[in-house]
């Protein structure tokens, strides 16, 4: 392949940057805040400790991540975003960004020793019914956006729990309700204004930033601060909805109808969605949710043949409360009531994927059981649960129909697995770590042996120890190095932005 004279310069230019922003000192963090305070004096966007408003606008709901920034930066536009990213970048002030926080890693959205950027004033939503679409600023919750849109019977593909963060949910790829009708949610995205590390507002979408719209679609934070998103609406409002709770000895039978759902269900009527759910707290025997979303209303007495094995009852339920809903927004509001309330628990996940097959997940259940034992007793608190969630070719169709391909790399329908544990002190931590990696080797190991390991993770079940973008493939990876050298070139977002998953060999 030919590289011209001035790509060879560009891409020069950008390694001697990142380089040099690598060796360079950051600045004392209470300095940055001064700094911070002096660009925006009077106009109370820059909250210090000793401020009465500091320990709200610092909340995590899970207590055991928060921490405490030096100063809180609370934007109302892009512009005061650019401007602030420009003194961090001159000052190199170490800060943290906070959409929603929803993620449990400590650090992801937060800093001990700099500036939270909170964007929670970048709460425009903006809905135009001629372009079928709705500008969200990036600072909101899919709680208020699904409040926007739901009297006006039109729906996004947004989280399924509404207390999520608009921005982190789509820059890590997004699964929603409707994404076996409509694909990643990310790919519904059809513009994202950004603030680049030089405190350039640009709009990325399928006609200019083509490179860097592409990259946003699972790239996490890497390249800027999106400040808004444009996304795609639907015209679905009556549906049916809810979960349906089954006994240990139901579960059993439920991998088999999961099985035969995924490999020809969810292509044959992409208006169903499940999430199969396996729970267990300690000292109570194991359990099963398997939540429930249809686009349309249904005739419970005779649902729709997809969705009927799970609901009519051949498979006993100890609760089913599907039901014709109005409003797409109104199961994630019940799923996320408690996320805004912090929680003392600890918590981590993790994350893989598989090729479907039934007999391997049965083996994955059974495994999670066995390696979960011996810590019902000896973690105080102890609660785990592992999802099989499938990827069907709808995404793959998708991302390939739709400009700036996402990377994520899935060329082939797969489930994710991922597990979410609880417990209570912090002395279990690492305790807790290695089970988690004990529980997901064995589980790699058993798709392994029957050649169907997939290798993709989902980003945003990510766990604090791994990095979803390195699963992502050669290809994928070599695109975002190009363009994080091209739109960051002294990696400001990849060594003053704390936490995140970073592009790897940058």
């Amino acid at each position: 392949m030919h590289i011209s004279t001035s790509t060879f310069l560009l891409v020069s230019s950008g390694l001697l940057g990142l380089s040099e922003a690598s060796r360079r000192i950051p600045k004392n963090p209470q300095t940055c805040c001064n700094l911070l305070n002096q660009k925006f004096q009077g106009q109370g966007k820059v909250v210090m400790q000793s401020h009465p408003n500091y320990t709200t606008l610092n909340a995590h709901w899970l207590a055991a991540s928060q921490l405490s920034p030096t100063c809180i930066f609370t934007p109302k536009t892009a512009r005061d975003v650019s401007k602030a990213v420009v003194l961090f970048s001159h000052h190199h002030c170490v800060f943290a960004i906070r959409s929603g926080s929803h993620m449990p890693n400590k650090g992801f959205s937060s800093t001990d020793n700099g500036i939270l950027i909170s964007l929670s004033g970048l709460d425009e939503v903006s809905y135009d019914r001629h372009r079928h679409v709705v500008k969200v600023g990036a600072g909101n919750r899919w709680t208020n956006v699904y409040n926007h849109l739901d009297p006006k019977g039109v729906a996004v593909l947004g989280s399924r729990d509404s207390d999520v963060g608009v921005s982190g949910f789509l820059l890590g790829g997004g699964i929603s309700f409707l994404s076996n009708k409509y694909g990643w949610s990310s790919d519904n995205v059809v513009e994202y204004e950004i603030v680049l590390a030089n405190g350039s507002i640009i709009k990325a979408n399928k006609y200019q930033h083509v490179d860097l719209l592409g990259c946003l679609r699972g790239g996490s934070s890497n390249f800027g601060i999106v400040t808004s998103f444009t996304l795609k609406t639907y015209n679905i409002n009556a549906h049916a909805a809810g979960v349906v709770r089954y006994a240990q000895s139901s579960v059993p039978q439920l991998f088999t109808p999961l099985y035969n759902y995924i490999m020809t269900g969810q292509d044959a009527d992409p208006n169903y969605h499940i999430i199969p759910n396996f729970i267990k707290d300690a000292g109570q025997p194991h359990r099963a949710t398997f939540t429930q979303f249809y686009t349309r209303e249904v005739d419970l007495s005779n649902p729709p043949l997809v969705m009927k094995p799970f609901v009519d009852g051949s498979i006993p339920a100890y609760n089913n409360f599907v039901a014709n809903l109005t409003g797409v927004g109104s199961l994630p509001k019940a799923f996320g009531g408690g996320s805004a309330i912090s929680s003392p628990f600890r918590s981590q996940w993790h994350v893989t994927s598989v090729l479907a097959d039934e007999q391997l997940f049965r083996t994955i259940h059974s495994l999670w059981l066995n390696v979960s034992l011996p810590y019902e007793t000896s973690i105080p608190g102890f609660s785990n649960s592992i999802a099989m969630q499938p990827i069907g070719n709808k995404y793959i169709q998708t991302t390939n129909a739709t400009p700036g391909r996402n990377v994520l790399g899935i060329t082939a329908p797969l489930v994710v697995i991922s597990a979410n544990i609880y417990w209570s002190n912090a002395s279990d931590d690492t305790t807790m770590e290695l089970f988690l990696k004990d529980l997901f080797t064995q589980i790699k190991a058993a798709a392994a042996a029957v050649g169907k390991a997939a290798g993709y993770e989902y980003l945003n079940y990510g766990g604090v120890n791994q990095n979803p973008i390195t699963q992502y493939g050669h290809n994928n990876l070599v695109r975002l190095r190009w363009v994080k050298r091209k739109y960051d070139p002294r990696n400001v977002f990849g060594t003053l932005v704390e936490g995140g998953f970073k592009i790897p060999g940058i």
